[in-house]
């Protein structure tokens, strides 16, 4: 089955971990002051939506994106984890399904256990980029 990987530098996530960004961008403007959402969305989210359609199965977050991206990464990753009893971010996929989500649904965004196991990852990819200068890179296959 396909699915999303998240990388930067010599960090590479877990497997299809990626799968689920697009849940995960929709949601993060929930996380900025209201006065934010909508620079946020247009400055962050659009470009990297525009990227992703252009190339249709990768795009890339680059450095100078990446500490204006990590802030709501780290609380919607706090926000899911309190409301998922913080599981092991492997794991947390598995509670989509319990809570009744359809597999396939939640794998590419719907579910919260996937979001969380993809915020995981994205957080870890964030904080290398701002470290190292290197872009998050999303690819799909």
């Amino acid at each position: 089955m396909s699915g999303g990987y998240i990388s930067c530098g010599k960090f590479m996530g877990d497997d299809k971990s990626g799968s689920a960004i697009s849940g995960v961008f929709t949601t993060l403007p929930e996380c900025l002051p209201e006065e934010e959402r909508e620079s946020f969305i247009l400055d962050v989210l659009d470009p990297l939506a525009e990227m992703l359609e252009e190339t249709e199965d990768h795009f890339l977050i680059e450095a100078d994106v990446a500490p204006r991206l990590l802030p709501p990464v780290e609380a919607l990753y706090a926000r899911y984890g309190e409301e998922l009893g913080y599981p092991e971010p492997f794991d947390a996929p598995q509670l989509d399904d319990e809570r009744g989500v359809d597999s396939i649904d939640a794998k590419w965004g719907e579910g919260i256990g996937w979001q969380y196991y993809c915020l995981h990852d994205l957080k870890i990819a964030l904080q290398t980029s701002i470290e190292t200068g290197a872009p998050v890179k999303i690819h799909f296959d």
